[in-house]
C-alpha cells in the first residue's frame, strides 16, 4: 500500500524570498510612473491656473479698455492721473505717497469667482489703502488656490511675516505662485552681446506695466509673441537650481503685495542677475533663481501665459535671445517661439 505525503500548505523560505523580491521589482517599476503621472498632473493644474489669470486679464481689458497695472506703487508724476481709483482718500495726489500700493492679482478677483473675498470677514478690501492696510489684511491673509501652484513645496503663508515694522505683526499673509513679467533685460551691454542693438527702455517693457493701464495695441510685437505672465514659485522662500538658500529677510511672493512683478533679466551662471557682457555666453534662463526670474517646480522648463492669453511650457533650453524678445513688447524683432 503506497502512502501520500499530506498537500504542503505554505510557502517555503526560498518561495517566499522569490515573491518578495518580484513585488520589489514591480514596485521600484512602478514608483517611477506614479510620480510622472502626479507631475504631469500638477503641470496641467498649474497651466488650467494661469490660463484661468490670462482670461481674467482679457475680461478686464474688455471691461475697462486696457489692461490692468501690474502693480501701483510711487508712481511718476506722468502716471498719476490714470490713477485716481487707487488715490488715498484726503491726498491732493500730487506725490507718490498719495497712492495706494497693490498687485494686479487683487485688481482682478472678480474675473476669476473670487470677488467674495475682497470682502473677508464682513470687511471690504480698500484700494484706496496699501495691501497691507488692516481693512485689507483679511482679504490678503486668504489663500487664492488659482495663485498657487501644487508642484510647489510650499504651504502659501507667511508665518511668521517679515518685516513687521512696515507691514505689521499678528496676521499671516498669503502667496502667489504667479508674477507679472514686467520687462525683458534692460542693459544695453547684454543686448550687445547678445548680437543685436538695445531696443530702448520702452521698447523691452512686458505686456503689463507698473503704474500704467496698457492698450493692447501697445504690445506691437504682437500679443501672442510676448509674455504677461509666469511663474516664480515658493516665494519668499529662496532657490536656485532646484535647492533652498537661506531665506530672504524681505518680504515677497505675497498676491497681494506691489512688488511682484517681474524683470525678466536672465541669470548668470552662478544665479545672480544677468548684467555683463562677459556672463552671456553661460546665462541661464529658467529656474536659476526664484527671486525676480521665471522659476518653476517642473522638470525641463516652465509655464507662462502669453499676452494674447494662451499658456505656454517654455523649455530650460530656451535662447536667451528669445526669452528676451518674449518679454519685450516692442523690440521689433521675430521671435522663434518652437
Amino acid at each position: 500500500m503506497r502512502l501520500h505525503s499530506p498537500p504542503r500548505l505554505a510557502f517555503t523560505l526560498i518561495e517566499l524570498l522569490v515573491v518578495i523580491a518580484i513585488i520589489a521589482v514591480l514596485i521600484g517599476l512602478l514608483l517611477p510612473a506614479v510620480q510622472k503621472v502626479r507631475a504631469s498632473a500638477a503641470r496641467m493644474k498649474c497651466q488650467n491656473n494661469l490660463k484661468q489669470l490670462g482670461l481674467a486679464l482679457h475680461s478686464y481689458e474688455g471691461t475697462r479698455g486696457a489692461l490692468p497695472p501690474s502693480s501701483v506703487q510711487s508712481p511718476a508724476v506722468a502716471d498719476m492721473p490714470v490713477l485716481r481709483d487707487f488715490q488715498k482718500v484726503g491726498t491732493a495726489g500730487t506725490a507718490p505717497t498719495d497712492f495706494a500700493k497693490h498687485c494686479f492679482l487683487a485688481i482682478i478677483l472678480p474675473y476669476i469667482e473670487q470677488g467674495n473675498v475682497l470682502q473677508k470677514s464682513g470687511i471690504v478690501y480698500d484700494f484706496r489703502q496699501d495691501w497691507f492696510a488692516t481693512n485689507n489684511q483679511p482679504a490678503a491673509g486668504t489663500r487664492i488656490p488659482t495663485f498657487e501652484c501644487p508642484a510647489v513645496p510650499y504651504d502659501h503663508l507667511v508665518n511668521p511675516i517679515v518685516e513687521p515694522a512696515s507691514y505689521g505683526s499678528g496676521w499671516v499673509p498669503a502667496t502667489s505662485d504667479y508674477m507679472a513679467v514686467n520687462r525683458a533685460n534692460n542693459r544695453a551691454v547684454v543686448w550687445t552681446a547678445m548680437g543685436m542693438p538695445y531696443p530702448g527702455d520702452p521698447a523691452v517693457k512686458g505686456v503689463l506695466g507698473s503704474n500704467a493701464f496698457t492698450p493692447l495695441l501697445a504690445v506691437t510685437d504682437g500679443l501672442s509673441n510676448t509674455l504677461m505672465l509666469a511663474e516664480a514659485g515658493a516665494r519668499p522662500q529662496a532657490w536656485r537650481f532646484g535647492a533652498r538658500q537661506t531665506d530672504v529677510t524681505y518680504l515677497n511672493g505675497v498676491w497681494a503685495q506691489s512688488s511682484n512683478d517681474i524683470a525678466v533679466d536672465g541669470s548668470a551662471a552662478a544665479g545672480g542677475t544677468l548684467s555683463l557682457a562677459a556672463d552671456v555666453p553661460t546665462s541661464c534662463q529658467l529656474n536659476c533663481n526664484n527671486q525676480g526670474e521665471i522659476y518653476s517646480f517642473h522638470t525641463d522648463g516652465a509655464n507662462v501665459v502669453l499676452g494674447d492669453g494662451s499658456v505656454r511650457f517654455l523649455r530650460k533650453s530656451i535662447s536667451l535671445v528669445n526669452l528676451q524678445l518674449m518679454c519685450s513688447r516692442a523690440d521689433g524683432y521675430p521671435v522663434n517661439l518652437d
